[in-house]
């Protein structure tokens, strides 16, 4: 009863002291379970040649000097990182201090991020052999078969700010200013009291900024060249990163942007071919990708799907030579042998697809009997050609049917006028096939094999942006998650090969 009575002033509780000093027994192997990610990543680069990371290493036995981080460990820290959705080499130097997995890799060392920063963008060779090397392994274990391959392209956003966007005569301004300022630094350089090492970042500084602006330069002419319209809006480039282009991303914003390529077997859906270009097109890509198989693995996919930015005649002719049976979907203006539409005004009943073709007079009939003799061949585009046909002038000016068919076309040289475009016989085997169900169902599998890893690649590992400037650099990194999506891929499939 006397406990009852107590007042709360009167109790007494243990008090948390936060400013003291523990020294705590950590026992490493115990931070991690046996099963961890960070275990399976590290077993598996053990078992890889690393000499292509190798040449840069300046610490050797019997000389001074502080020892080299193993590329191993770099390696494995970077995709153990990019499995958690870390891109940030300062990130992962700051979670090195606490994350289980981190810790367990680095032995409670926390590397410097300039050091992490550093492996990644100056080993794109090294991070490209690791991933092929890979590749080899999966194709020896019949988990890469080549059988059906699928081709997409994603955008990823380039480490850019929209406003470093400038045209060719501020960028002769900016560099007209960086070279001058250059030339004054190189001559102050003897005459300052600033340590060496200052003067040589300055100068560093200004160097660099003179080649970003070359750089830019470059690509503002080789834009320049390839405007389809001298009409077009002015072309523009980066003054930091000139490889970066406006495209539009995936959630339909136009954004300084490279364009990730990537080629996806059909067997387990493993990456076999990744590459970082600058064009926003994907129609021009499909072609280099299977060549880059074809070195690597010695041979051609045997059928490859694709969808509407590549399929055109260029790409069906030479899928055709390669004898890969492709499929894609058909986006051309004009389906093979469709008659061209070139009267204005017309009546539905006088549009060029009534008018009949005899190919062995090679002439068009029009609906009213009159024949159209031929005047013209043109081949706009590989396995393309148009044969153009025309009416006398006398067969359409008295004509009763000339306001439905023709009304607005002077009857001074010719009447009516249309055209037939005619397909290489690969393309016409191409669009017929095309049709059938078959092929309908192989291609439905195109969107699940070849968009997954995107989805993959940007919402379990959260790659939206490259950390780095430039085509070089966005590689190493497309490459080094490519290699993480892929051994991520393996441990679920094959466990025993992690080990």
């Amino acid at each position: 009863m006397e406990n009852q009575h107590q007042s709360s002033a009167d109790l007494r509780f243990e008090e948390i002291d936060r400013s003291q000093n523990i020294l705590l027994p950590v026992d490493i192997e115990e931070l991690i379970g046996a099963d961890h990610a960070a275990r399976n990543i590290w077993d598996f680069v053990g078992r890889l040649k690393l000499d292509g990371f190798m040449e840069g290493v300046k610490a050797t036995e019997g000389h001074g000097g502080r020892d080299a981080i193993h590329p191993r460990l770099l390696v494995s820290i970077w995709i153990y990182a990019i499995t958690r959705g870390v891109h940030s080499a300062r990130e992962i130097a700051r979670q090195m201090k606490h994350e289980p997995g981190l810790q367990w890799l680095s032995g409670l060392r926390v590397i410097n991020h300039h050091t992490l920063s550093d492996f990644r963008s100056r080993n794109g060779a090294g991070l490209q052999e690791l991933f092929e090397q890979v590749l080899g392994l999966l194709h020896m274990e019949r988990l890469i078969t080549l059988e059906r391959v699928t081709q997409d392209g994603t955008k990823i956003r380039a480490h850019v700010n929209k406003k470093t966007f400038s045209r060719e005569s501020k960028i002769r301004a900016h560099l007209k200013l960086a070279q001058e300022q250059l030339e004054y630094l190189d001559r102050q350089a003897s005459q300052e009291q600033s340590t060496r090492k200052q003067k040589a970042a300055r100068v560093r500084a200004a160097r660099d900024r003179s080649v970003r602006l070359e750089e830019a330069l470059e690509e503002i002419q080789r834009l320049q060249r390839d405007k389809k319209h001298e009409r077009d809006k002015p072309v523009q480039a980066s003054t930091t990163d000139a490889d970066a282009q406006f495209m539009r991303t995936s959630d339909h914003g136009l954004a300084p942007s490279l364009n990730v390529q990537l080629s996806v077997d059909g067997a387990h859906g493993f990456i076999v071919d990744v590459a970082v270009v600058k064009q926003a097109s994907d129609s021009a890509q499909l072609l280099p990708a299977v060549e880059r198989l074809r070195e690597r693995f010695g041979h051609y996919p045997a059928s490859v799907l694709a969808d509407g930015d590549y399929t055109h005649s260029e790409t069906v002719l030479a899928m055709a030579e390669r004898n890969i049976d492709f499929y894609g979907s058909w986006r051309a203006g004009r389906g093979p042998g469709e008659r061209g539409r070139r009267a204005y005004g017309r009546k539905p009943d006088y549009d060029a697809s009534r008018f009949g073709y005899d190919p062995g007079r090679n002439e068009m009939i029009c609906p009213e009997g009159k024949k159209l003799a031929h005047r013209a061949v043109r081949h706009p585009r590989p396995g393309a050609t148009v044969h153009v046909f025309s009416a006398q002038p006398e067969d359409c000016r008295d004509c009763p049917a000339r306001p439905q068919c023709c009304p607005k076309t002077p009857i001074e040289k010719h009447g009516r006028w249309a055209s037939i475009t005619l397909r290489a016989p690969a393309v016409e085997q191409f669009h017929h096939k095309m049709q059938t169900d078959p092929a309908k169902q192989i291609y439905r599998r195109r969107s699940q094999l070849a968009e997954f890893p995107n989805l993959w690649l940007k919402e379990k590992l959260k790659f939206r942006r490259f950390s780095g400037r430039g085509c070089l650099r966005a590689q190493a990194e497309a490459v080094l998650n490519a290699l993480t999506f892929n051994l991520q891929r393996l441990f679920k499939i094959r466990p025993a090969l992690a080990v």
